[in-house]
Protein backbone atom coordinates (compact mmCIF):
# COMPACT_ATOMS: atom_id res chain seq x y z
CA UNK A 1 0.00 0.00 0.00
CA UNK A 2 1.44 3.40 -0.68
CA UNK A 3 2.10 5.95 1.81
CA UNK A 4 1.13 9.55 1.21
CA UNK A 5 3.99 11.49 1.95
CA UNK A 6 4.24 13.53 4.33
CA UNK A 7 3.87 17.48 3.59
CA UNK A 8 5.57 18.72 6.08
CA UNK A 9 8.93 16.86 4.74
CA UNK A 10 11.10 19.45 3.23
CA UNK A 11 12.22 16.79 1.08
CA UNK A 12 8.93 16.37 -0.43
CA UNK A 13 8.25 20.08 -1.38
CA UNK A 14 8.31 21.06 -4.89
CA UNK A 15 10.62 23.72 -5.88
CA UNK A 16 9.81 26.32 -8.75
CA UNK A 17 12.13 24.63 -11.04
CA UNK A 18 11.41 21.09 -10.08
CA UNK A 19 9.39 18.55 -12.22
CA UNK A 20 6.14 17.14 -11.25
CA UNK A 21 4.83 13.81 -12.11
CA UNK A 22 1.39 13.94 -12.98
CA UNK A 23 1.00 10.46 -11.77
CA UNK A 24 2.73 11.68 -8.40
CA UNK A 25 -0.20 12.01 -5.81
CA UNK A 26 0.21 15.51 -4.27
CA UNK A 27 -1.32 16.57 -0.88
CA UNK A 28 -4.69 19.14 -1.61
CA UNK A 29 -2.85 21.04 1.66
CA UNK A 30 0.39 21.57 -0.17
CA UNK A 31 1.02 24.41 -2.33
CA UNK A 32 2.54 23.82 -5.77
CA UNK A 33 4.20 26.13 -7.45
CA UNK A 34 4.79 25.24 -11.37
CA UNK A 35 6.39 27.54 -13.45
CA UNK A 36 5.69 27.44 -17.07
CA UNK A 37 8.21 27.57 -19.67
CA UNK A 38 9.12 30.89 -21.18
CA UNK A 39 7.25 31.63 -24.37
CA UNK A 40 9.47 32.21 -27.10
CA UNK A 41 8.58 35.65 -29.30
CA UNK A 42 10.35 36.92 -31.86
CA UNK A 43 11.67 40.53 -31.66
CA UNK A 44 9.50 43.28 -33.77
CA UNK A 45 11.68 45.51 -35.55
CA UNK A 46 9.90 48.78 -36.78
CA UNK A 47 11.88 50.55 -39.52
CA UNK A 48 10.87 53.54 -40.78
CA UNK A 49 9.51 53.40 -44.42
CA UNK A 50 11.27 55.79 -47.12
CA UNK A 51 9.23 58.12 -49.13
CA UNK A 52 8.65 56.39 -52.50
CA UNK A 53 10.59 57.92 -55.66
CA UNK A 54 9.21 60.36 -58.04
CA UNK A 55 8.21 58.23 -61.53
CA UNK A 56 7.97 61.73 -63.42
CA UNK A 57 5.20 60.68 -65.46
CA UNK A 58 4.01 63.51 -66.66
CA UNK A 59 7.22 64.33 -67.50
CA UNK A 60 7.33 62.12 -69.80
CA UNK A 61 4.18 62.48 -71.55
CA UNK A 62 5.08 66.05 -72.04
CA UNK A 63 8.54 64.93 -73.33
CA UNK A 64 6.02 63.32 -76.18
CA UNK A 65 5.25 66.57 -77.79
CA UNK A 66 9.23 67.17 -78.26
CA UNK A 67 11.01 63.77 -79.37
CA UNK A 68 9.27 60.66 -79.62
CA UNK A 69 11.91 58.64 -79.72
CA UNK A 70 13.33 59.18 -76.11
CA UNK A 71 9.65 59.78 -74.99
CA UNK A 72 8.94 55.96 -75.20
CA UNK A 73 11.96 54.88 -73.10
CA UNK A 74 11.13 57.68 -70.73
CA UNK A 75 7.25 56.45 -70.11
CA UNK A 76 8.58 53.19 -70.03
CA UNK A 77 10.78 53.72 -67.44
CA UNK A 78 8.33 55.25 -65.35
CA UNK A 79 5.89 52.50 -65.24
CA UNK A 80 8.94 50.43 -64.26
CA UNK A 81 9.18 52.75 -61.42
CA UNK A 82 5.62 53.10 -60.35
CA UNK A 83 5.24 48.99 -59.95
CA UNK A 84 9.12 49.01 -57.99
CA UNK A 85 7.47 51.71 -55.72
CA UNK A 86 4.41 49.35 -55.16
CA UNK A 87 6.87 46.30 -54.56
CA UNK A 88 8.94 47.99 -52.22
CA UNK A 89 12.21 47.82 -54.51
CA UNK A 90 13.38 51.18 -53.36
CA UNK A 91 17.08 49.81 -55.40
CA UNK A 92 15.31 49.41 -58.82
CA UNK A 93 12.49 52.41 -57.90
CA UNK A 94 15.75 54.97 -57.95
CA UNK A 95 17.78 53.26 -60.68
CA UNK A 96 14.32 53.57 -62.89
CA UNK A 97 13.33 56.96 -61.68
CA UNK A 98 17.04 58.86 -63.04
CA UNK A 99 16.49 56.96 -66.06
CA UNK A 100 12.89 58.81 -66.54
CA UNK A 101 14.69 61.95 -65.74
CA UNK A 102 17.17 61.38 -67.90
CA UNK A 103 15.23 60.35 -71.10
CA UNK A 104 12.53 63.15 -70.60
CA UNK A 105 15.08 65.91 -70.20
CA UNK A 106 16.71 64.71 -73.10
CA UNK A 107 13.61 64.19 -75.34
CA UNK A 108 12.73 67.99 -74.37
CA UNK A 109 15.99 69.28 -74.96
CA UNK A 110 16.72 67.43 -78.27
CA UNK A 111 12.84 68.22 -79.51
CA UNK A 112 13.75 71.73 -78.59
CA UNK A 113 17.05 71.67 -80.36
CA UNK A 114 15.44 69.94 -83.21
CA UNK A 115 12.78 72.73 -84.02
CA UNK A 116 15.22 75.81 -83.42
CA UNK A 117 17.18 74.50 -85.87
CA UNK A 118 14.62 74.03 -88.60
CA UNK A 119 13.32 77.42 -88.18
CA UNK A 120 17.09 78.59 -88.54
CA UNK A 121 17.42 76.92 -91.42
CA UNK A 122 14.20 78.01 -92.95
CA UNK A 123 14.81 81.25 -92.39
CA UNK A 124 18.46 81.05 -94.07
CA UNK A 125 16.35 79.83 -96.92
CA UNK A 126 13.91 82.30 -97.55
CA UNK A 127 16.71 84.85 -97.30
CA UNK A 128 18.76 83.78 -100.13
Amino acid sequence: MATVPDPRNPEFKVTPMQQVNPMQQVNPMQKVHLMQPPIPTQPVILMPLNPPEKDYLFLSIIAFFFFIPLAIPALLFSLKTREANFLGDQRKAKISSRLVLGFSISSILLGTLLVICTIVIRVLKQEK
